[in-house]
């Protein structure tokens, strides 16, 4: 019963995502990517090994759909009910509390800021990573069960090695599972310096064998290394982060900050984000002896993120997608906290109110994700520095029929970045689809190739 009303709290949540189809980073992504269809292409792709699991996946997509965006949004959509459900059954072993695990699921199924993932043709690498990393934890928890023979221990470490694997070739960052899994035995009640060791060691030699395979003969995770370092040094990408992290975790709580495009934080939010992250380490190492959950709780994001959000640049740097599995550490602990709550009396109804609430909001992100117009008109109304937003914003109006304010859309983005080779193209292009005269805003010289 529990794991259908988890299965029905995703559908209601997320159905609503599932009118989307393909947009921003899906067209490279996905549809103008010959390998989505197979052949040599594919072959080709999967030579370099970058993500081969994520690749495979759109390919069997396609050859269940075609290139219908509903398809590959189903398939994400049946990928968060699948890591809702293992989430559900890690913390029935974690909690040992069906109530507290059941809400803990529920917590994760219903997160808002999830839809970059589920309403997402391009979050399914993410999704995919997140469901592999759960499994590996499921199978490492069997694995060193107590009484279990070392036959059948040496079977279950070897599925959890293989679902890490799994995880990684989804995307590289799972390489960081050996720190959940230090993290997860170190919050256990009792756990000692010898038995983490123990149960991490085979995790970690599979992640630096992992990572120097990756590194050795992956010349695209290579590529993304130089591109990270083109944009910032690391000192200066760590500064950054110590910005911008503390605000990407308040998205779980700000559902109405949530957007496709968040500005980047200013040189004066450095010193409290970091600030705001040693308190968050120093409480939940005050706490570990105390209430060992509300460790994990407080760790699990800051060790999923370390790898991202540490010392390697990115373009964007408040985001939504990562905080995907970043989320679990965080609902297993206000799983168990709400529980407590609601086992007092009179508070059933206000507790199915919250969930109510939660799925409420999820179904209103699925929604905004399906309508392209809407998502970039709140990225503009969040960034309204980002010429990017406005670029989009006017492709997307423009595909909706609205030609006058996507002329205006696409004026702004020009003013915001005159030379961006894409948006001189947009421009003239809106222009001649409206038959009209370009605005003087609009260069009126063809795009660059």
């Amino acid at each position: 019963m529990a794991a259908v009303a988890l299965l029905a709290l995703c559908l209601a949540a997320w159905a609503a995502g599932l009118a989307g189809g393909f947009q921003y980073d899906d067209l490279p992504n996905i549809v103008l990517d010959p390998a989505t269809a197979g052949g040599e292409a594919l072959r080709e792709r999967l030579a370099n090994g970058f993500r081969p699991l994520l690749r495979l996946s759109y390919v069997a997509d396609h050859a269940l759909w075609g290139f219908d965006g509903t398809g590959f949004l189903a398939t994400n959509l049946a990928l968060h009910a699948a890591t809702v459900l293992a989430v559900w059954r890690l913390a029935l072993g974690r909690l040992d509390d069906p109530l507290a695990a059941f809400l803990a699921a529920a917590l994760f199924a219903l997160q808002p800021a999830h839809a970059a993932v589920v309403s997402f043709a391009s979050g399914r690498s993410t999704g995919l990573m997140t469901l592999g990393l759960v499994l590996a934890l499921l199978a490492h928890e069997h694995a060193w069960r107590e009484g279990l023979v070392r036959a059948r221990r040496a079977v279950f470490v070897a599925l959890s090695l293989v679902a890490f694997a799994l995880a990684v070739s989804a995307k590289e960052v799972a390489l960081v599972y050996p720190l959940l899994l230090a993290l997860w035995e170190a919050t256990r009640p009792g756990s000692t310096a010898s038995r983490i060791a123990r149960r991490v060691a085979w995790p970690a030699f599979a992640a630096l064998a992992g990572a120097a395979l990756l590194w050795t003969f992956g010349p695209r995770l290579r590529e993304l290394a130089g591109y990270s370092l083109a944009l910032a040094d690391p000192l200066e990408a760590l500064a950054r982060h110590a910005a911008a992290l503390p605000l990407s975790l308040a998205l779980w709580l700000r559902p109405w900050a949530l957007s496709v495009e968040h500005p980047a934080p200013s040189a004066d939010a450095m010193l409290p984000g970091a600030l705001a992250l040693v308190g968050l380490l120093l409480a939940a190492l005050a706490l570990r002896r105390r209430w060992p959950l509300a460790t994990l709780g407080l760790l699990w994001p800051l060790a999923m993120l370390a790898p991202t959000h540490t010392l390697i640049a990115r373009l964007d740097w408040v985001v939504e997608k990562p905080l995907y599995p970043a989320w679990i550490g965080p609902a297993l602990a206000l799983g168990a906290v709400l529980a407590t709550w609601l086992r007092r009396p009179g508070r059933a109804v206000p507790g199915l109110v919250l969930l109510a609430a939660l799925a409420a909001t999820c179904a209103w992100r699925a929604a905004t994700w399906a309508d392209p117009a809407a998502l970039w008109r709140e990225a503009t109304e969040r960034a309204p520095l980002s010429a990017r937003a406005w670029h989009n914003r006017a492709l997307a109006e423009s595909a909706a029929g609205r030609d006058a304010e996507a002329r205006r859309s696409v004026e702004t983005a020009l003013a915001l970045d005159a030379d961006a080779p894409r948006t001189q193209a947009l421009a003239l292009a809106i222009s001649l689809a409206t038959d009209d005269a370009p605005s003087p805003n609009v260069p009126s010289r063809s795009p660059s190739p």
